[in-house]
C-alpha cells in the first residue's frame, strides 16, 4: 500500500474510532434528590461531590426542616440536580425547566432516615417510575452507633421490605452544618460506595464526565481516564490498523481530561494539533506522521512496540493531566513538552509490564497512582 493510500486509510479508521469513543459533551444529566426535610440531602450531595465544609455546593441549615421546597442546583448547562420532598413538588413548579427535567430524569436518589416509614412508598414508587435508575440511601446511620449492630441491619431490612428493593446504601454525612465548631471532625461513611454506583451508571449512559467535572478533587477520575486509555492501547496493539485506533484513544483521552479540568470542549483538530509536541521532531499536525514516529513501519506491532505505545500514551496523558491540574494551558507547548519528557522517563517501567496485566484496570490504577506520585 502506498504512503498516500495508507494515510487515507489511517485517517478514515481514526475518524471512525474517534466518533465512536468520544463523549457526547452536548448530553444532559438530570438527578432527582428526593426525601423528607431534614433527611440530610444537602449534606449528602456535598459529600458525593467531595466538597468541604468551607466550599459546599448545597448550603446546609442547622435547624430542622430548613429545606421545605424544591431546590434546584444547576451546576452548569448540562447538569441539573433537584432537591425535593417528592416529584409532585417539582410538578407544582410547572416551569419549562421542571417539565424538561421530569421528562428525562437519569437518576433518582431516594434519601431516608430512621425506622422504615410505609408512607414514603408512594413517593418512592413515583420516583422509580420516572427515573432510569434509583438508589435508596439510608442517611444518618450514626444514629445506630451506640446500639447493637443488629439494630442497624434490622432497619435496613425493614426499608427493603417497605420499598421493595434489594439494596439500601447506608451513609453518614455529618459535618457540613456551618454552625458546627470548626474543630468538630467530619464523619463521612458509605459515600464512596454511593458515588461509585452513581458514576458507574452514568458511565453506562456515556454521561459520567458531565458530572465528574464538578467533583472537588478530580485526581482519581483523571487517573481512571488514563488507566482506561492504557488498557485500550494494550488491547489495540495487535489488531489491524492499530496505529489509528491507538491515536484515537489518545485523542479522546486528551479531550476528556481537558473537559474534566476546564469544563471546555477541546475540538478534535485542537487535540490533534498537540500531538507533535510529544514527538522529537517537527511533524506538523498529522496524526498519521505522529503515529509513525513511534510505531514500526509495517504498522504491525510486536510486544516491544506495544510496550512503547503504552508508555508513550502514559507520558502524554500524564503530561496533559499535570498541565491542566496546575492551571497551565495546553497551548503552553514548552511546559507540556517538559512535562512529557519527565513522565516519559517515569513511564519506562510500563514497557516491562506484561500486556496481559493490562486486562486488569484496578491493578493499572494502583500502578499509575505510584508512577504519578513521583516528583515532576
Amino acid at each position: 500500500m502506498s504512503g498516500e493510500n495508507s494515510k487515507t486509510q489511517f485517517d478514515k479508521t481514526f475518524d471512525q474510532a474517534y466518533e465512536e469513543r468520544s463523549p457526547n459533551f452536548d448530553e444532559h444529566v438530570n438527578i432527582a434528590l428526593v426525601g423528607k426535610v431534614s433527611a440530610g440531602k444537602s449534606s449528602l450531595l456535598n459529600a458525593i461531590l467531595g466538597r468541604t465544609r468551607e466550599d459546599p455546593i448545597a448550603r446546609v441549615g442547622a435547624s430542622s426542616g430548613v429545606t421545605t421546597k424544591v431546590t434546584p442546583y444547576k451546576l452548569d448547562e448540562h447538569v441539573l440536580i433537584i432537591d425535593c420532598p417528592g416529584l409532585d413538588d417539582v410538578r407544582k413548579e410547572n416551569s419549562e425547566e421542571t417539565k424538561d427535567f421530569l421528562g428525562s430524569i437519569d437518576l433518582g436518589l431516594f434519601v431516608v432516615t430512621g425506622s422504615a416509614d410505609a408512607s414514603q412508598k408512594s413517593n418512592f414508587g413515583d420516583l422509580k417510575k420516572n427515573c432510569k435508575k434509583t438508589l435508596v440511601i439510608l442517611n444518618k446511620i450514626d444514629e445506630w452507633d451506640d446500639l447493637e449492630e443488629s439494630a442497624y441491619h434490622d432497619v435496613v431490612d425493614q426499608w427493603k421490605r417497605v420499598l421493595g428493593v434489594d439494596k439500601v446504601f447506608g451513609t453518614c454525612t455529618k459535618g457540613f452544618d456551618p454552625k458546627m465548631r470548626q474543630s468538630a471532625p467530619m464523619d463521612l461513611r458509605g459515600v464512596d460506595e454511593v458515588r461509585k454506583e452513581i458514576f458507574d451508571f452514568l458511565e453506562s449512559e456515556k454521561k459520567d464526565i458531565l458530572l465528574a467535572r464538578h467533583l472537588k478533587s478530580k485526581e482519581s477520575y483523571a487517573i481512571g481516564f488514563i488507566a482506561a486509555a492504557l488498557v485500550a492501547v494494550a488491547g489495540e496493539a495487535f489488531i489491524p490498523g492499530s496505529a489509528a485506533y491507538i491515536t484515537a484513544t489518545q485523542v479522546v483521552a486528551i479531550t476528556s481530561l481537558n473537559y474534566l479540568y476546564k469544563g471546555e470542549v477541546l475540538s478534535k483538530s485542537s487535540a490533534l494539533a498537540l500531538l507533535p509536541t510529544f514527538a522529537g521532531e517537527t511533524l506538523g499536525t498529522s496524526a498519521f506522521l505522529f503515529a509513525k514516529s513511534f510505531l514500526p513501519p509495517t504498522g504491525v506491532l510486536d510486544v516491544a512496540a506495544a510496550g512503547i505505545a503504552v508508555s508513550i500514551t502514559f507520558a502524554m496523558l500524564a503530561a496533559v493531566k499535570w498541565v491542566l491540574e496546575n492551571e497551565h494551558s495546553l497551548e503552553e507547548k514548552k511546559v507540556l513538552k517538559e512535562a512529557f519528557n519527565s513522565f516519559n522517563k517515569v513511564g519506562q517501567e510500563l514497557k516491562h509490564v506484561s500486556l496481559s496485566d493490562f486486562k486488569d484496570k484496578t491493578s493499572i490504577v494502583k500502578l499509575l497512582i505510584r508512577l504519578l506520585s513521583k516528583k515532576f
